[in-house]
């Protein structure tokens, strides 16, 4: 059996999420200091994506795993 690495694993994609919501935390705080809303836009759409990471591969890929 082949050992995976952690960034392999579940909870190692889960800390990659994680990791990108924290940058687009500074992402969006450096937007609104600097008022710039595309900068705040970008960081919202990456926090939407990795908090959306889970449901999405938890659901829909095992779904489309087990076909």
């Amino acid at each position: 059996m082949e050992e995976k690495g952690f960034f392999q694993t579940r909870p190692g994609r889960l800390t990659i999420a994680f990791c990108v919501i924290m940058a687009a935390f500074v992402l969006m705080l450096t937007g609104l200091h600097l008022e710039n809303d595309i900068l705040c836009l970008i960081g919202f759409i990456m926090t939407a994506a990795a908090m959306l990471y889970s449901p999405i591969e938890g659901h829909l890929y095992a779904r489309f795993k087990n076909k």
